[in-house]
């Protein structure tokens, strides 16, 4: 009789790991399915703005190349290369931490936007010394003629003048990105 309950529990064990193996097999089999369809969709979203951005293609590259100029400056012919990179990188890397580079990516652009900025400012084409609104208005005009770092860099930019200086600025912003 004991010999039999050993059996049975035997019996349920060994079903239990094969369900449990199935499962995890399902698992790595779904998130490397979702691993790939995000690679797709960023190849696909880079080579799209490759050609709206470069090319300004449509009406669509047309009005969109000058807002995201606006928005960060000469920034915006980064993004495509850097999508497709990071694409790559996914696609290469098994590890699944697609968040934390997708963060890292946009503090690195960001600080390189604000550090463009502040090379206008030390140029003197830009004057820190207007109120928000207007000096964000200037920078978003130079960023639509591909100069500096647009809006984004500006609202950074700004205060880390006014704190630290130019200079100062420059290399806070330029070891944060390095960092990155």
């Amino acid at each position: 009789m004991a010999k039999a309950r050993r059996a049975k529990s035997t019996r349920r064990t060994s079903t239990s790991r094969t369900n449990s193996r199935s499962t995890t097999r399902t698992r790595k089999k779904k998130n490397n399915i979702d691993k790939n369809l995000v690679v797709v969709v960023m190849i696909i979203t880079s080579l799209l703005l490759c050609v709206l951005i470069y090319a300004q293609s449509g009406w669509i590259g047309e009005h969109l190349s000058p807002v995201l100029g606006g928005i960060m400056g000469w920034i915006k012919y980064i993004i495509p290369v850097g999508t497709l990179a990071m694409a790559i990188k996914i696609a290469v890397d098994d590890k699944e931490y697609l968040s934390k580079k997708i963060v890292n990516y946009i503090i690195f652009l960001v600080c390189i936007a604000a550090t463009m900025v502040i090379v206008e400012i030390n140029k003197g084409t830009l004057s820190i010394n207007l109120d928000f609104s207007t000096f964000l208005e200037e920078a978003y005009d130079l960023g639509t003629q591909n100069v500096a770092g647009g809006v984004i860099g500006a609202i950074i930019a700004m205060p880390v003048c006014k704190l630290l200086g130019t200079i100062g600025g420059i290399i806070l912003l330029v070891g944060i990105a390095l960092i990155t």
